[in-house]
Parts: structure tokens; sequence; C-alpha cells
């Protein structure tokens, strides 16, 4: 049965049944084929055309593997240019978009028999930076080579190295301006220390001259403070005026404006009444039996 041609039914129909990645076993690179299973591959090899196509290249197999090869290193790096640019990633998670094409060429075709192989070959040139992680594995960044990249970097380093000089004048600067604010400090607190030390010996008052008596040294005691307005002081005998007495201040009586309610003279109080009622009542029980009886005329 011959290959469908390109826009027949047939052909839309195959492309629709192989969407999405299939398995690398069962992919011919030779005749740029991908097999659904183990038994279409089996019948594609043994095909004519897969045939006739191992013929060409086993005339020239070298050949063919460096195209396949360098195909593979080139559609990889643009990739790795145009998705991450200088970005680090690791080489592994990398390769799996570039497999997402289904159009890709397969490492299996190329001279390099693992990832791991062509990442170190990679850096071996000088096309990509790469470095081992410890998490990540193997980490795979492009390099620009460009001469306009190169320019770049220059100036992008001598910029640096001028900022680095400037800083290295400004780090001078601030370490002069602290020690002379340092110095300034310690000036500063030496002068309040000598400050503090002569406000305390005026403050302090002077001793007695030696050899002086206790007499001698009360009296210069009493004749240091001052005298009362009014008062003398006193002979030797220490005979010093009474101070007047001052009397005991009268208790001050706190008035609000409130009177006492005075009750009518002819009006007594409560206790008052029962009182009167009281003598009352003995009055008029007393007085009824002195009472002279009535003498009846017959």
């Amino acid at each position: 049965m011959g290959k469908a041609e390109a826009g027949s039914t047939k052909w839309v129909a195959n492309k629709m049944k192989s969407k999405g990645l299939q398995r690398l076993r069962w992919w011919c690179e030779p005749c740029q084929k991908q097999c659904r299973d183990a038994n279409g591959f089996k019948c594609h090899v043994q095909s004519e055309s897969h045939t006739r196509n191992l013929q060409i290249v086993g005339e020239d197999p070298k050949k063919y593997i460096n195209n396949f090869s360098n195909d593979f290193q080139r559609d990889f790096v643009n990739l790795l240019r145009t998705a991450h640019n200088e970005k680090w990633v690791p080489a592994n998670r990398f390769y799996n978009e570039y497999i997402r094409d289904k159009e890709h060429v397969h490492m299996n075709a190329t001279k390099w028999s693992s990832l791991t192989e062509f990442t170190k070959h990679l850096g071996r040139e000088g096309i990509c930076h790469v470095k081992e992680d410890e998490k990540d594995g193997l980490m795979i960044a492009w390099r620009d080579t460009s001469a306009a990249a190169v320019t770049r970097k220059r100036e992008i380093a001598e910029l640096e190295a001028a900022e680095a000089r400037s800083g290295a004048g400004e780090d001078k600067l601030l370490k002069k301006m602290a020690k002379r604010a340092q110095e300034e400090a310690e000036a500063k607190k030496a002068i309040e220390a000598k400050r503090a030390a002569a406000q305390a010996a005026i403050q302090q008052p002077t001793p007695p001259a030696e050899g002086a008596s206790p007499t001698e040294k009360s009296k210069e005691d009493k004749s240091s403070e001052s005298p009362v307005d009014g008062e003398k002081q006193g002979d030797d005998n220490n005979n010093v005026a009474e101070e007047p007495k001052v009397e005991a201040a009268a208790p001050v009586k706190l008035s609000f404006g409130l009177k006492a309610k005075t009750a009518p003279a002819n009006k007594a109080g409560l206790g008052q009444m029962k009182s009167q009622s009281i003598f009352k009542r003995k009055k008029d029980s007393a007085t009824a039996e002195q009472k002279p009886v009535k003498k009846v005329k017959l």
C-alpha cells in the first residue's frame, strides 16, 4: 500500500492518530517516520523504502551522523537562547521542553549517547555555561559570544570598577568623619566632667582651721548662719533669744450657707412634747387628788 499524499483524507487521518509524542523506539530517523506500535514498526523496517534509505545512509554513515548532530545542537541552542537566554535552567527540564516538538531531531541519531555527555560537550566547547548543582543536577545557560555582547560586558566591567573606586573613596571619607565625631564627643565629655568637678568644689563647705576649740567651731557655725530680723545674738554663754511661740490656730468652721432651722416659740419639739405631756399628766393626777370635796348641804 502506497504512502498517503499530503493533504489527502488518509494523510489527515494519520496525522490525527499520531497526535502527541510517541515511543522513541518506534521512530525511524533515516525515513523520518513515527510508528504507533511494534507491529507497525516491524512492517516499516521490512518495507522497500526503509531498505533503500538504509542503503543510502550506509554509503557514508559518518556524514549523516554529523549532519544529525549539528541539527540537534543548532535547534537545542536556539531554543535555549530564545526561551531562557542567559538564565540558569536544569538541563533535564530543558530537554523535556525541546522534545515537545514532534519534528525535532532525536538524540539516538546523533553522536552523543546521553544528555549528560551532550551537556558536557557544550561546556567544553564554550557554547553554553554549565555547572553542577546538588539539588537540580547539571545546570545550563546560554552564552552570548557576539561582538556586541563582548563590548557591553567590557563596559559593564569598567562601570563596576569605577563604582568600586568611588565607593572606596566614600568609605575613607566616612571613616574620617566618624573619627572626627568621636574625638569631638570625647572632648565634650572631658569639659562636662571638669564643670561638674568645679560645681562640686563650690558647693562643698570649707573645713575649720586646725587647732580650733569646739567652742570656736560652734561660734563659727552660728556666725555663718544669718540672724533673724529683730533678734540679737547672745553673749558667750550661748544665750540665744527664744523664738516667739505661735499660738495654735483655731479650727476653721466651714459654712456652706446653710442655717439651722429654729422651731417657733409656742411650738415644742418632739422630745419636748413628750416630756410636757408626761409632766402634765402627772400634774393633773396630783391636783385631782388634792382637790377638796364639796360638802353637800342637807
